[in-house]
């Protein structure tokens, strides 16, 4: 995988959080709402994206160099749901589950959403 694709809808969205939160990079708000989605056991409904006006991320910028990390939760994710793990089903799933992760934080009311990251950065600090 080289590169990650978002939406029109996923840049609305990003701007919005960098706004929020202060964050200043795409990357480290989109593995947050990758793992936030991954979180959630629910099963994320299969969308067909358009790309049109949308943004792309370096796969490796994504993964701040931890490519295997990522890859495995999403290999993991596709195993439990009963699907087969392909490059397609990797990047597929990628693509979901970081537009459903963005929806759920662009969602949450500001306070909430700050309280929760800072929450969420605190417990992987060493």
């Amino acid at each position: 995988m080289e590169r990650i694709k978002l939406n029109a809808a996923a840049r609305n969205q990003l701007v919005t959080l960098k706004r929020r939160t202060g964050m200043e990079h795409n990357n480290a708000i989109c593995r947050h709402a990758l793992c936030l989605s991954l979180a959630n056991a629910s099963v994320a409904p299969n969308e067909t994206f358009s790309f049109n006006g949308g943004i792309e991320i370096d796969w490796r910028t994504f993964t701040g160099g931890e490519d295997a990390l990522y890859y495995n939760l999403l290999a993991v994710r596709l195993l439990s749901e009963g699907k087969r793990v392909t490059e397609d089903t990797i990047r597929q799933a990628l693509t979901v589950h970081v537009h459903r992760g963005l929806s759920y934080l662009v969602s949450r009311r500001e306070e909430d959403l700050l309280v929760e990251m800072a929450k969420s950065i605190q417990a992987v600090s060493p």
